[in-house]
Parts: structure tokens; sequence; C-alpha cells
């Protein structure tokens, strides 16, 4: 019995895969005679349509209509054939117009930057322009762009209120850089100056080669002594010292040489490091407030001045700068930081760290504001490295992120402030420093 049901089950099987191969045949079949029918419809009618059409008794009406001409492929140009290949290829193009873009960019910069820059002069090759640079003689900034301007054919004169400061300017020994006293808490003798240095550019005093002045450049400092300290620590005698330094000084200058800038159609530029105010951290109120105090006098200062005359205001947002590149500015920074005795005068301006990430050379900064003194930048100019970046940052994240961001760590500087001091208080970093100072001046003297 078993071995009859596995015979009947084969025999079964057997029967479905038979079956299975005739469906599949007829299909085939089916499907081959439907193509034939296809093919010989289409032939009778092609037939049925030649004949018809060479009837001459049939009207036009009735005759079918000709068969459309085949294509003709027109050739395809080389500015076709480029269009195409570069739809085709996307991302090639972008890599090629980012790599000739790039190269273009550095080329033109390179070639900008190797025009001579030099002041005008008179017919015997007297020196004409001059410049103000109303800021601190012992901050490197201000010596740095003092010789370079010197060296560029200007007349530079330095705004000084005591007797060290002046000293500082003579110590430099060029002829063509000269201190000028102003007090700019007294307005009496402020006015006296002015009249003074009026005269100066009087035609009268010199009919052959008058002087003119071509700019006043102000280095408004931001606070930095101390470095981190709470609003509800800063007392009001030290908001009376930040306002009347950083910001009484500018503003009062300004004012006082505004008729002397019109009548010469001179320029005003302020340079201002802007990595602080513009993430407004925490511990840091005397910078903010001066920050944004400076931006928004500018802001205004620059849609006012329109009404009075044509007179070009630049604002350079100042980033890090490399004090290395520049010897004499670097030789400065490091006398001021290691020997208390140089510099009386605490408010005398911010001293670089030198164990900071490496900023742009002070020649970038030497350039843009020869280029601004002559009239070829206007408004808003970036120098130093972080400075547009630090602009977009502050005015993008919210202020909460930044402060939280920045605030981490705010315990951790005071500690480590406090110890720079404790160190430099006790004069176990003073012998670096003027080690330092030796070895640049023995590199210049070879």
């Amino acid at each position: 019995m078993p071995d009859r049901e596995v015979d009947s089950f084969g025999s079964v099987e057997d029967h479905m895969s038979y079956l299975s191969a005739i469906e599949a045949a007829v299909a085939g079949g089916v499907s081959e005679i439907a193509d034939s029918i296809d093919t010989l419809t289409d032939r009778i009618a092609h037939s049925l349509r030649s004949s018809l059409g060479d009837q001459s008794w049939l009207p036009k009406s009735a005759k079918p209509s000709p068969p459309p001409p085949a294509p003709v492929a027109t050739p395809v140009g080389y500015f076709e054939a480029s269009k195409d290949w570069v739809s085709r290829h996307r991302a090639i193009k972008a890599a090629v117009v980012c790599f000739v873009g790039t190269g273009v960019y550095l080329i033109w910069r390179q070639r900008r930057n190797r025009v001579k820059r030099r002041a005008k002069r008179g017919k015997n090759g007297q020196r004409t322009d001059v410049v103000i640079l109303a800021g601190p003689p012992s901050a490197p900034l201000t010596r740095s762009l003092s010789l370079d301007l010197e060296r560029r054919g200007f007349i530079v004169y330095i705004p000084v209120n005591s007797l060290w400061e002046e000293r500082l300017v003579q110590a430099e020994s060029r002829a063509n850089i000269h201190p000028l006293h102003l007090d700019v808490t007294s307005p009496s003798s402020l006015a006296s100056t002015i009249r003074k240095v009026t005269a100066l550019f009087n035609p009268s005093e010199a009919p052959k080669y008058p002087l003119r002045l071509v700019s006043l450049i102000l280095l408004p400092q931001t606070p930095s002594l101390p470095q981190t300290r709470s609003i509800a620590d800063i007392s009001a005698d030290s908001w009376s010292d930040a306002f009347s330094i950083h910001l009484l000084s500018p503003f009062t200058l300004v004012q006082a040489f505004l008729p002397l800038i019109t009548s010469h159609k001179s320029s005003i530029l302020f340079l201002n490091h802007i990595n602080t105010p513009s993430l407004s951290p925490p511990l840091h109120g005397e910078a903010n407030v001066v920050g944004h105090a400076l931006d928004s006098y500018i802001s205004t200062f620059r849609k006012e001045i329109v009404a009075i005359g044509d007179v070009n205001i630049v604002q350079f947002k100042l980033g890090a700068l490399d004090y290395e590149s520049d010897r004499d500015a670097l030789r400065m920074a490091v006398a001021l930081r290691y020997d208390d005795r140089t510099a009386p005068n605490p408010r005398s301006g911010s001293v670089p760290d030198q164990k900071m990430v490496r900023g742009s050379p002070f020649r970038q900064l030497h350039l843009e504001v020869f280029d601004a003194i002559v009239g070829k930048r206007r408004g808003i100019v970036y120098v130093g490295r972080g400075s547009r970046t630090y602009d977009i940052l502050g005015k993008m994240i919210p202020q909460g992120i930044a402060g939280w961001m920045l605030g981490l760590k705010a315990q951790t500087e005071q500690r480590q402030n406090q110890k720079k001091a404790d160190d430099i208080a006790d004069g176990s970093q003073t012998s670096p420093g003027w080690e330092k100072v030796e070895q640049i001046s023995a590199e210049e003297s070879t």
C-alpha cells in the first residue's frame, strides 16, 4: 500500500508538470500568432497606403498623409558640446571654479600689496601731508603705525599730555614724528593748542609748500586692567576713569579738530579691537560698554557728517595681530610687559599676550590704513585674524549661549591672571623679557 501511494503521488506531479508545459507552449504560440498578425496587418496597411497614394482619381483629401521625414542630425558646435559636458559634470565644474577663483584672488592680492604706497610731496621733495595719530605713545600699535607712516612720507603728530609721553615720542629720534601737547581736560588749553595747529596749515605761513591735514587716526584702547571683574565690583571711580580715558578723550579730539578736518576734507580713522565687545562676555563690563559706545558714536557721526562736509570716516575692526612680525612693536610690548618702571601709567594701553594664537602681520594693517587715508577704503574695514568672524558670531548667536561658553572659564582665567600678576611682582619673569629685547637689538645691529 505505501509503495502504491508513492507511485500515484509521483504520477500526479508528472501530470501537473506536463500541463504547465502545455500551458506555456500554448501561450508562446498565441503570442507568436499575434505578432505575426500585427506584422501582416502593418504590411497590408503600408501597401494600401502606397497604392492609394499613387492613384490619380482619388482627391487629395482622401489620400493618406505622407510619412513624416526622418529627423536630420544637426552638427553640435564646440560651445554647445562644452555646455552639455559642464551640465553633466557639476562637481568638476564647482572644483574648477573654486580653484580658479582662489588663484585669481591670491594673485590680485599679491599684486595689490606690491604697489608702492607713498605720500604726496612738494616739487622739491618736501613733505606736505600731515597725520595726527591720537593714541597712547607707549602702545605698540601707536609706535608701529607712526614709524610706518613716517617711512611712507607723512609728517606724524602724536598727542601727549605728560612729560613722560613726550620723551617716549622723542626717543624715536625721527625728524618727522613730533609730540603734540593736548590737554583734553582743559578747554582753554585745548583751544589754544588747536589755534596753533591751525596756524601750521595756514597758506600764508608757508606759501610755497603749505601743509595739508590728510587724516586724524584715533586709537581708543579698550579697558584691560583688571581683565576680568564683575559689574558689582566695578566702582564709580573705575567707570569714570574708563569713560574719560577711552571715550571722552577721542570724542573731544574729534570735536576739536572737526573744523580743520572739514576744511581740508580729511579722513577720520577709528581703530579698535572688537574680539571682546562683539561677544559681550561676562566679567568684562568696562570693555563691553566702551566697545558698544564707540560703535554707536561712529554710526551716528557717520550719518551726521554728510551734512557737514565730504569727510571719509573709516572704522577698523581689529582682530588678532602678530606683534612678532613687527620688531618695533614687539620691543615696545616686551619692554612694557616686563618692566613696570618703564610704564608708570597703567592706562597707557593693553600689552599683547605672546602666548595667544598668531594673528595677521602688521603689514596688512599698515597697507589698509594707508589706503583709508588716501580714500580707497570706506565704511568698515576688518583687519586681523578673527575680526570678521567675531563680528558675525556676535550678531548671530544668542547672548545666552555666548555668555555660557565664555563664562565657563571665568574662574580659571581669574586664577591664571592672579598668578601672572604675582609672578611679575616677584620679578620671576623680568629676566627672560629683557633677554628677548637684547636679542632683538643685537639682531638689528648686525
